[in-house]
Formats: structure tokens, C-alpha cells, sequence
């Protein structure tokens, strides 16, 4: 880790995002002009939202997936009544508070829309949060037992981010609330709901994530034990898996978040 003092007089800060973000600003068009995304994305807007949108996908699915490899092998099994706590009444209350205080900071929005916006920053994003888990001050100061909990909870929740979204959009669509859509009404909204994002998305995406998870660990043990890997690979393995099912579940999994998590604790 850098300390990095951002201003005279301010707080000094320790970690890789604060470093990225003066990296980036550097770097950027607007400073010395070393990347340039509209080149890159030859002029097109649309090009570029498709290619930042890749690049957020490749970095937080690589986040997601090193944080379940941290954990203690049977750590989600063990710890599951914390766990439900935080990601069960503690997301929703999270979730209510931030759509209450974007509806009483943003004039005339609709309070199904702040439901809506509120569900995207609900979710602790297991970047940032790996900065208060990892480094000297998190080793001196955190307790081992409260940094797991965090990572566990960072990289669970983002998955479990998408019924709290998909609720209100639901409601939108199918009963009218905020100026959408007015047909099927509130029993096929809660039904889509449930079936479509509950069983589809969360349940099978975590079923799928156990599955070649526990494959994946047994394959390559099976190498190492044969011989057919060396060190260097049996480490690289865990970021070229993250890659794969980044890329290969999107078809099938919109949300590859519990995916990812579940599978890289399996593994």
C-alpha cells in the first residue's frame, strides 16, 4: 500500500482505490491524454457503454470470485445465521433508508423510482470494501472475525441486490406505478418476481455455482496430483475461472454475481 496525501490539510488515505482514481485522472483525456476511450470505442457512445460496461463486469467478477476464495473452507455453512441477518433484514433496511432519503433529496421522483435507484447502491461493493479488510491497518486493527464476515457479506449481497431491484421494476411494469406499463397487475409482478428472479437467477445461478465449483476444485487436484500443472498455474487457475464463467454464463445467468461468489467458496 501508498499513502497518499490528497491536499494540504486533509486526511492522508492508504489503498489501491484512492490510487486508481489519481491514476485514472492522470491518465485520462483531460490530463496527459494516455487513454482515450473515445478512440478506443471509435466515437460511438454506445461502443464505450458496452466497453465499460465489460470492463466493470471482468473487475467486480474477479473481486467476487478472490473473495470467496478467502474464506475458510464451510465458512457460509458455519456463519449462516449471521449472515442471514445482514443479508436478509439488514439489506432491506438498507434498502428503504436509501430509497427514502434519494426520494426526499430528488424533487418529483416517484417513490417506485427511488426503489429502483436505491436498489443499485444498496449492495456493499466487495472492491471497496476489500480496502477495509486487507492491508496494515485492517491486520492491526480489524479483528479476523469481523474482516470475514465483511467479505463474506460484500460478495453475497451483490447478487441478492437483484430482488430488491427487480421488485420495483416488476411493480412498474405490471401495475401501472410510475408511469409504466398497466397491464397484469400486482399478482403477475409478484409472480414474475418470484419465479423468474428468485428461482431462476438467484436459486439456480447458486445451484450452478456449487455444482462446477466443486468440479472445478476436484479437476484441478486431480491435475496437481498427476502432475499436470506446476505451481504457477495451479495459482493462476482461480483468476482464468473467474474469466470463464464472467463470460460464458452470460447467456444463461443475468446475474452471475451469486455465480461467482458461490462458486469460488466451492472451489
Amino acid at each position: 500500500h501508498v499513502r497518499v496525501t490528497v491536499g494540504p490539510g486533509l486526511p492522508r488515505a492508504n489503498g489501491e482505490p484512492v490510487i486508481s482514481l489519481l491514476a485514472g485522472v492522470v491518465l485520462s483525456p483531460h490530463a496527459a491524454n494516455f487513454i482515450r476511450p473515445d478512440e478506443y470505442a471509435l466515437g460511438s457512445e454506445g461502443n464505450l457503454e458496452v466497453i465499460t460496461l465489460h470492463f466493470t463486469r471482468l473487475v467486480l467478477g474477479v473481486q467476487l470470485f478472490l473473495a470467496g476464495v478467502q474464506l475458510p473452507k464451510r465458512y457460509l455453512q458455519v456463519e449462516w445465521k449471521s449472515l442471514a441477518l445482514l443479508l436478509g433484514p439488514g439489506m432491506a433496511a438498507m434498502w428503504i433508508c436509501s430509497s427514502l432519503i434519494i426520494w426526499a433529496m430528488t424533487p418529483n421522483l416517484q417513490y417506485l423510482h427511488a426503489l429502483i435507484v436505491a436498489a443499485c447502491v444498496t449492495p456493499t461493493d466487495p472492491v471497496l470494501s476489500n480496502s477495509i479488510v486487507k492491508g496494515k491497518f485492517a491486520d492491526k486493527h480489524v479483528p479476523r472475525k469481523l474482516q470475514r464476515i465483511i467479505i463474506a457479506e460484500s460478495g453475497a449481497n451483490d447478487g441478492l441486490g437483484y430482488p430488491f431491484l427487480f421488485f420495483a421494476l416488476y411493480l412498474m411494469k405490471y401495475t401501472g406505478l410510475g408511469g409504466a406499463g398497466t397491464t397484469g397487475g400486482a399478482g403477475t409482478a409478484i409472480g414474475r418476481w418470484f419465479y423468474e428472479t428468485w428461482c431462476y437467477e438467484i436459486l439456480l445461478s447458486v445451484i450452478y455455482g456449487i455444482v462446477v465449483g466443486w468440479l472445478s476444485r476436484n479437476l484441478l487436484h486431480w491435475a496437481e496430483e498427476n502432475h499436470y500443472v506446476d505451481r504457477e498455474s495451479f495459482l493462476v487457475f482461480a483468476i482464468s475461472l473467474a474469466v470463464r464463467v464472467i463470460f460464458l454464463s452470460c447467456p444463461f445467468f443475468p446475474s452471475r454475481c451469486s455465480l461467482l461468489f458461490i462458486r469460488s467458496h466451492c472451489y
